[in-house]
């Protein structure tokens, strides 16, 4: 289904393809209408060309990429302005407060996200597991997530109250057949239950995980992993 785009991301765009059009702008003599994130060379984020975060980046810095995952291997990370990450339902999927919805999955980001054949990015609802440059915690997760969510299968996602975070990722509980992928990752000592209002409709089930996990040893709750929970490594708190 088309979508307007609102006047705030047409005036972007607009912009975007004027500075492409300029000697050296884009580190390219010609605009590229492939074109759908930008970012600088002096920093550490990503930008949808459709957001106006961007347009304060200096012309001669700017890098562009065609979709989010080569932004990423260039080593950027989303912006988080709000609709910076990404076009608004840029993968497709409807979602709406308590609904569900299917996709095929492409490819497992991380331990707690993956993306869908059309580039929707769905983050796991109420998990959080170690970031990849955790030592090797990060890609023992991603290896789990990998095997509960092989590419090419189907997917149902339900979804709570709210549907996106501030990077335009859907939020979701994924089931594969009957297994609740969330739960599953949290049982086997792979994630720590996180929670942020007011998605909780299953926070019971995965704190009941959680604590059968963590009284066994399973998984990552065998070793000192968790020592340094992954919101805490994020902010800088530990190491």
């Amino acid at each position: 289904m088309n979508r307007l785009l609102p006047p705030t991301a047409m005036v972007g765009i607009a912009w975007f393809l004027a500075a492409a059009a300029a000697p050296g702008a884009l580190h390219a003599q010609t605009a590229d209408t492939a074109t759908a994130y930008v970012a600088s060379s002096q920093g550490q984020v990503y930008f949808w060309i459709g957001c106006d975060a961007w347009q304060q980046l200096k012309p001669e810095n700017l890098r562009r990429f065609t979709t989010r995952a080569t932004a990423e291997a260039a080593g950027y990370r989303p912006s988080r302005s709000r609709g910076c990450g990404g076009p608004p339902g840029g993968g497709a999927i409807t979602a709406t407060i308590g609904g569900s919805a299917t996709c095929r999955i492409a490819r497992v980001i991380d331990g707690d996200t993956f993306e869908c054949d059309g580039g929707e990015r769905i983050r796991l609802l109420l998990i959080d597991t170690p970031e990849l440059d955790q030592g090797p915690y990060g890609a023992a997760a991603r290896d789990t997530a990998a095997l509960l969510l092989p590419a090419g299968d189907s997917v149902r996602l339900e979804f709570d109250v709210q549907v996106r975070d501030p990077y335009e990722r859907l939020l979701a509980y994924a089931y594969v057949d009957s297994l609740l992928v969330n739960r599953a990752l949290v049982r086997r000592g792979m994630a720590v239950v996180s929670v942020y209002p007011p998605n909780v409709r299953l926070v019971e089930l995965l704190r009941a995980a959680a604590d059968s996990a963590r009284a066994e040893g399973a998984g990552l709750w065998s070793g000192s992993a968790f020592e340094c929970l992954p919101a805490d490594y994020r902010a800088g708190r530990c190491r």
